[in-house]
């Protein structure tokens, strides 16, 4: 939870995360209000650093398009992953989002001037949708009705404020004014991370003949998964375990080595409108130490993304079995990461 002059709780308010306020210093209210898994930064650098990430939020989300115009009354609507937009927003009764079975699925809901909910509303996530994927870009400041159930992260200019009793699961961003609670329970769910399902390896036989030579194996289709809804970018990375055979390395000989070339992915169906990770050109020499092979930079690789197959024909993945090498089972062992980008 961020504001930019000041925030404010009256009442026993419990957040889950860290309260923050810049450029104003003024956190009141806490206690009788808790703060759990987090900490108050009141003015400091880290709530500094948090505002300039929220400007650079606020203006990536005003600018997503393209924008499917809405009802304002958003009530016993259903909505599936995309960009949304009205004049006002205002949620009395039910918002269902329905993230179809994609757990990357992204909803951004643009206001041009005000969010309002009226007591007792709610938001329901459905089809794999997560808290953490959904957005709420005002144009000027939100207001939450009394016992109001609400999900996502609010990116408000101006100021929002609670009538009290208000339980969210997401984010209250203030980027110009003041974040006001009264009795209201603020959680955040995180997104599941980053992940990938590594590709088959299609086994090859080779007749030593006293002499280095090189050769390829097919790799399968595989893919890799950026749900998180942060668009902070990611690395694949591969790394290669010792060469052996029969379980010995010393068998394997000396000078082996294994590279691997890989293609640009396409994004999977229902992905999101985003650029994905783009592959590292040329083949790249794995070793113990894990390689970029594909890279997201930061607004990019969000969803699903599906490297294709090798039949073999391209000869993507090359082994160098050294001439000293002993008969038997060559193996090495491929192990296929996602982390974030690099420092």
């Amino acid at each position: 939870m961020l504001g930019a002059s000041t925030v404010t709780s009256a009442g026993t308010s419990a957040i889950g995360n860290d309260i923050g306020v810049s450029p104003g210093t003024a956190v009141t209210g806490f206690g009788p209000g808790t703060v759990t898994n987090g900490a108050l930064h009141a003015g400091d650098s880290v709530a500094a650093g948090a505002h300039t990430d929220l400007v650079t939020a606020y203006g990536v989300a005003a600018a997503r398009a393209p924008v499917t115009p809405v009802s304002g009354a958003l009530g016993g609507e259903t909505l599936t992953a995309g960009v949304y937009g009205a004049t006002t927003l205002a949620l009395g009764g039910t918002l269902t989002l329905d993230g179809q079975g994609d757990p990357g699925a992204v909803f951004i809901l643009k206001a041009g001037s005000t969010l309002t909910t009226a007591a007792g509303s709610g938001v329901s996530l459905v089809g794999g949708a997560q808290s953490c994927n959904v957005f709420w870009q005002i144009g000027s400041s939100a207001t939450l009705g009394a016992a109001s159930s609400f999900t996502g992260t609010i990116l408000a200019e101006a100021s929002i404020s609670s009538a009290g009793g208000v339980a969210l699961n997401g984010r209250l961003l203030a980027r110009d004014g003041a974040v006001t609670l009264s009795n209201d329970n603020v959680a955040v769910s995180l997104c599941a991370g980053l992940s990938n399902t590594a590709p088959a390896i299609a086994p090859f036989s080779a007749t030593l003949t006293g002499a280095s030579q090189t050769v390829h194996a097919a790799v399968g289709a595989w893919s890799v998964t950026d749900p998180s809804g942060t668009d902070a970018g990611y690395r694949v990375t591969v790394a290669a375990g010792a060469a052996t055979v029969g379980g010995d390395e010393a068998a394997a000989g000396t000078g082996g080595s294994v590279a691997l070339t890989t293609r640009d992915p396409v994004a999977a169906a229902g992905n999101p409108v985003t650029l994905g990770p783009i592959a590292t050109e040329g083949p790249q020499a794995l070793t113990t130490i894990a390689t970029t092979i594909a890279t997201a930079s930061l607004g990019e690789g969000q969803g699903i993304w599906n490297f294709r197959a090798d039949a073999g024909i391209e000869k993507s993945l090359s082994f160098v079995i050294p001439a000293d090498a002993s008969a038997g089972a060559y193996r090495r062992t491929l192990t296929f990461t996602t982390a974030p980008p690099a420092a």
